[in-house]
Formats: structure tokens, C-alpha cells, sequence
């Protein structure tokens, strides 16, 4: 059985959280996607030097942003550094099957068995793994898969999932973050890094 194919057009963006808040807040302002769209080069609401990167970045964040909802969407706006980061990071595990399975599989899951330090190892083997049954996988360059790679090491820093050095931080979820987010339990608590009610016999943290 195959698969539905990953989406991995991710490596046009990284977490762009100061781009992601310029087309969060216009959609706030102008109340549909339409008028900011319609705005976006008029106005330069991202801020960029070429229409044509302002266009691609728009393609490529907009998308993101509405699998968030109304709640998530007021949190990213208005909530606090780390709760921006963490409403995006929820935007790119809703809009990316494998960005959201190498989430759960690989770094929840060793942050559960205590293993914090996240290897090459463990990227290429989930890449094996998922290759199985992705042929999309297959077909790419090395050199894309690199990219794949770097791009989304790179979101799991900005996003405070890693270290530097590719060591699991915990994540620590507030009462606004839990409410914001519960409307998608359980699967939009599981990206993080963090215990569950029933895991391990702890209650989940924050």
C-alpha cells in the first residue's frame, strides 16, 4: 500500500516567524486571505525586495496558516515569543505530513525513552523507513534531500524543539497554549516534546 505523497515544498520557508506575523496580522486587518493577497505587493507587506520572493513566501506561508484556528490564530498574533513559535510550529506539523511524523516518531518519541541527543542516525533511518512507502522519496536528489534535511533541523531550532547541538529541549505548554490547541488534541499535543495525561504514569506538563 502506498502512501498519500508527503508534501515537501517546506524547504521554500523556513518557521518565518517575522513573515508569518506580517500576514497573520493583514489577515487580522483586511479579514480574508483575498484582500491580502490583493495587498501583498501594493503595500510590500512582507517587507521583501522582489515581488517574486514576496510572492513564492506568501505561496508557501499562507497555507500554513490557515490549518490554524481562530483561538491558534489570536495566540500567534498576540501571545507571547515562545507562544508565536509554538502556534507556528503546530501550522507546519498541520501542513506537513513529514515534518509532523518525524515530530512524533522520531524526537517525541526518543524525548519519552529519555534519549535526548537527536543523530544523523535517527534522520536516516526515518527517511529509510518512510521511503518504504513514499515513493515521491525515492525520485528526489540527494542534494534535495539534504535540503529537506537542513530545512527542517533548521525549523526544529527556531521553534525551540532542539539545541543547537540537536538536543531535545522539553517543551513547556501554558493554559492559553493547552486551550488554544485542544480543539486538535491529541495530535497537536504529540508534536511537542512533552508527557501526555497517562504516559508514564506523570501528568502532562506546564
Amino acid at each position: 500500500m502506498v502512501e498519500e505523497p508527503y508534501l515537501l515544498s517546506f524547504t521554500g520557508a523556513n518557521l518565518s516567524l517575522s513573515k508569518s506575523l506580517s500576514l497573520a496580522r493583514a489577515f487580522k486587518k483586511y479579514g480574508s486571505w483575498e484582500a491580502v493577497e490583493e495587498r501583498l505587493l501594493p503595500e510590500n507587506i512582507l517587507q521583501m525586495r522582489t515581488n517574486s520572493a514576496a510572492v513564492r513566501v506568501h505561496q508557501e506561508i499562507v497555507p500554513r496558516l490557515q490549518t490554524l484556528t481562530v483561538k491558534q490564530m489570536d495566540l500567534l498574533i498576540e501571545g507571547s515569543y515562545l507562544e508565536q513559535k509554538h502556534m507556528l510550529w503546530l501550522a507546519v506539523c498541520n501542513r506537513y505530513q513529514y515534518i509532523r511524523d518525524f515530530a512524533v516518531e522520531v524526537i517525541r518519541e526518543k524525548y519519552l525513552r529519555m534519549d535526548f541527543q537527536v543523530t544523523e542516525l535517527d534522520y536516516t533511518s526515518f527517511f529509510n523507513r518512510k521511503a518504504d512507502w513514499h515513493e515521491e522519496l525515492e525520485e528526489i536528489t540527494e542534494s534535495t534531500q539534504n535540503k529537506i534535511r537542513q530545512v527542517l533541523f533548521r525549523m526544529l531550532k527556531e521553534a525551540e524543539i532542539l539545541s543547537e547541538d540537536n538536543v531535545i529541549i522539553e517543551t513547556i505548554l501554558n493554559r492559553q497554549e493547552k486551550l488554544a490547541m485542544m480543539e486538535d488534541a491529541p495530535i497537536s499535543f504529540k508534536i511537542f516534546p512533552l508527557i501526555l495525561p497517562g504516559e508514564n504514569g506523570a501528568e502532562q506538563n506546564g
